[in-house]
């Protein structure tokens, strides 16, 4: 299952990258420690192979994600679907080809990239980050922005992972855990 709060690691099997990135999905805009429980329960459940081919294998996919507690179930499925079939290769796929996915937008897509891949350049500007700059007194919105805002935000809290030394991921962990307490 995943762990939320020590989510960030850079040697993910193809199997535990699949996990993964469904697990981002979940979380979007959802509870994260939620997330992970529901998605574990799915998975475990319905076992059948690697998560994506235990995906491929449930008929009514709409209908166990409702079961299991996971929200927005009508697009999750439609995400969950097209990301299975698509033959993206989760070690090398950019944030690009990640949010041609339906239902993977800018955060789900770099969110996945910073906390599975070293060095990665990106932001994943959920409520966390937005109250962390709003906090240091930059005027952002409460919810995540799209487009040219987002990527202005973005380099905003790049520059403060900059100076403060850590890496973006470990910056990112830090602020989501600091914010459930």
């Amino acid at each position: 299952m995943i762990d939320p709060t020590n989510v960030t690691n850079f040697n993910l099997t193809e199997e535990q990258l699949e996990e993964h990135i469904l697990w981002w999905i979940c979380a979007a805009g959802k509870n994260g420690v939620t997330a992970a429980k529901c998605l574990d329960n799915l998975l475990n459940h319905w076992k059948c192979g690697t998560p994506f081919e235990t995906i491929r294998k449930i008929d009514n996919l709409e209908q166990e994600l409702k079961k299991f507690g996971i929200g927005c179930y009508k697009n999750k499925a439609k995400a969950f679907r097209q990301l299975v079939n698509s033959g993206i290769n989760l070690k090398t796929c950019t944030v690009e080809e990640l949010e041609k996915i339906h239902g993977i937008g800018c955060k789900t897509s770099r969110c996945f990239l910073i906390h599975s891949r070293p060095n990665q350049r990106y932001a994943g500007l959920d409520r966390h980050l937005l109250n962390y700059l709003r906090e240091l007194g930059y005027s952002v919105p409460k919810s995540t922005p799209i487009g040219k805002k987002y990527r202005q935000i973005e380099k905003i809290f790049l520059e403060l992972a900059d100076k403060s030394g850590k890496a973006i991921s470990k910056l990112d962990l830090e602020i989501w855990n600091r914010s459930r307490k």
